[in-house]
């Protein structure tokens, strides 16, 4: 059996932390196939976000607008306040 090598390591434990197979496989994103092929499921990912590397999936922080039809739902905030969500909701970069 052939020894895991250090890059090799980190993008199995990368895929495997956020982009789960069994998820992704019932979603139709990756095949039987590539169960345990994490170059594979790697390539599937750069191709369908348009990355170079996988490794840019959450680099960016996202801000999107989000629309609530009646009353917006409650979440707790950064200084642990019980607060109706704000309408911006901010994805932080996974290396903040």
């Amino acid at each position: 059996m052939k020894k895991e090598t250090d890059k090799e390591r980190i993008l199995r434990e990368f895929m495997q932390e956020h982009f789960p197979y069994a998820e992704f496989k019932k979603a139709g994103v990756f095949t039987k196939e590539m169960r345990n092929d994490y170059a594979a499921q790697a390539e599937v990912i750069c191709h369908q976000l348009g990355y170079k590397t996988v490794f840019e999936y959450g680099s960016v922080e996202l801000r999107c607008h989000v629309s609530y039809v009646g009353e917006r739902p409650l979440h707790i905030d950064e200084n642990g306040q019980l607060k109706p969500e704000p309408f911006i909701t901010v994805i932080p970069s996974i290396y903040d």
